[in-house]
C-alpha cells in the first residue's frame, strides 16, 4: 500500500481550499441584492426583524397590509433615532399574529409592539381553511409526517441561507459585475425593514367624512379573534412588552363602528390606541397620499404616519433613541441611506380607477 506524502495531503488542502473560496465567491454575486423583490414577500415584510441585529429593535409594528404599507422604519429611526421594523403579510389574522409574535422574540426582545386594528376583523386566514377546520384530529402518522415537513423546511431554509447559490442558482442571465463586488453580509437584511414601498399615487375620491357618515354601534370582534388577541395581550404582558394600538388612514375598509369597538377593546385592557382615521396626520391629504383609491397608503401618506407616531413615541410613552452601538448605528445610516437612493422613487400618478 502507497504510503500518502505530506505533499499530496497539501495539494489535496490547498484544492479544497480553492473551491471552497470559489463556491462563496459565486454564492455572492449569485444570491439576490437586499432590496430585491426575488426572495420573496416573507423576507421582506413578515420577517425582516430577522435580519437585524439580536434584540436591537425597540419596537415591532406588526398586522396586515395596511401596517406594512403605512409604517416606515428608517424614516422612524431618522427623526427619533428608535429601531423598529414591521411584520406583517396580507390578509393577516390575529390567530396568526400570535404565532408572528412567537417568532418575533426568538430574535428581537422589544419595548413595544405596536398592533394595526383592522386585522381584528379579519375572517380566519387563508392558511386556515375550512377543511383544515373541520378535519379531524391528526393522527400520530400525520403528526409525524408534519414534523418531518418542518424539519425538511429548517433544513432547506438554512441551506438558502448559508448557500444563496443553490436556491439562486438560475440567476446567471441577470449576473452584473457589481454583484460580485458589493453584497451586503446578511441575507435577510432589508433596508426597508418591512415595510412594502409604493410610490403610485391613485386619490380616494369617495367622501371625506366616512367616520362621521358611518353608524357609531359597536361592531363585535369575532370569538377567535377576541380570543387570539387577548394571547397577544397576554404575551406582551408577560414579558413586559408595551402592547399599543393604532389604525393607519384606510377610507375604504375603516369605519367609526370598529374605532368604537378597538377603543372599547382599549380601554377593557388599558392600552393606549391611536385611531389616525379620527384624527389624520398633519397636512394628510386623500388626493396624493393613497397608492390605490382609498385602501392603502403610499410612501408619501406612510411617511406622514410616521411622524405623528414618532411624536407619540417620544411625547406620549415617553420612548427616547435607542441605544446602539457605534456600528449599528452606521449601519442604520447606510440603510436610510440605501432606501432613500436605491427604494424610494418620485410619486407616479394614477387617476384611473
Amino acid at each position: 500500500m502507497n504510503k500518502i506524502s505530506i505533499k499530496d495531503i497539501s495539494r489535496s488542502l490547498i484544492f479544497m481550499m480553492a473551491f471552497a473560496l470559489i463556491f462563496v465567491f459565486l454564492a455572492r454575486g449569485f444570491a439576490v441584492s437586499s432590496s430585491s423583490s426575488e426572495d420573496g414577500m416573507e423576507s421582506r415584510i413578515t420577517t425582516a426583524y430577522r435580519g437585524e441585529a439580536r434584540n436591537s429593535l425597540d419596537v415591532v409594528f406588526t398586522g396586515n397590509s395596511d401596517i406594512y404599507r403605512g409604517v416606515s422604519p428608517v424614516d422612524l429611526y431618522d427623526k427619533t433615532g428608535i429601531t423598529s421594523a414591521v411584520s406583517g403579510r396580507p390578509n393577516n389574522s390575529p390567530e396568526m399574529i400570535v404565532k408572528d409574535i412567537e417568532d418575533i422574540l426568538r430574535y428581537q426582545d422589544p419595548k413595544v409592539i405596536v398592533l394595526e386594528t383592522d386585522c381584528l376583523f379579519s375572517g380566519k386566514n387563508p392558511s386556515f381553511t375550512k377543511k383544515q377546520a373541520a378535519a379531524p384530529s391528526p393522527t400520530l402518522f400525520a403528526k409525524l409526517r408534519s414534523v418531518v415537513r418542518e424539519a425538511d423546511s429548517a433544513i432547506i431554509s438554512g441551506i438558502n441561507f448559508y448557500f444563496p447559490l443553490i436556491k439562486y442558482h438560475d440567476r446567471w442571465k441577470k449576473l452584473k459585475l457589481s454583484n460580485f463586488i458589493s453584497h451586503p453580509s446578511r441575507f435577510y437584511a432589508f433596508s426597508n425593514k418591512g415595510m412594502a414601498y409604493s410610490g403610485k399615487v391613485k386619490p380616494y375620491t369617495g367622501d371625506p367624512n366616512y367616520m362621521e357618515s358611518s353608524s357609531g354601534a359597536v361592531k363585535t370582534l369575532s370569538a377567535e379573534n377576541a380570543a387570539a388577541f387577548k394571547k397577544i395581550y397576554e404575551t406582551c404582558r408577560q414579558k413586559n412588552i408595551r402592547l399599543v394600538l393604532i389604525t393607519v388612514p384606510s377610507a375604504n375598509t375603516w369605519n367609526l363602528s370598529k374605532s368604537n369597538a378597538v377603543q372599547k377593546l382599549a380601554d377593557e385592557y388599558g392600552l393606549t390606541y391611536y385611531d389616525y382615521n379620527r384624527t389624520c396626520p398633519a397636512g394628510f391629504d386623500w388626493s396624493q397620499d393613497s397608492k390605490d383609491g382609498g385602501n392603502h397608503l403610499n410612501y408619501s401618506g406612510a411617511l406622514k404616519v410616521t411622524s405623528d407616531f414618532g411624536d407619540k413615541l417620544q411625547n406620549d410613552l415617553g420612548m427616547q433613541a435607542s441605544k446602539l452601538t457605534p456600528k449599528l448605528q452606521q449601519k442604520w445610516e447606510k440603510d436610510f441611506e440605501h432606501f432613500h437612493t436605491r427604494i424610494a422613487k418620485p410619486a407616479e400618478k394614477s387617476t384611473g380607477k
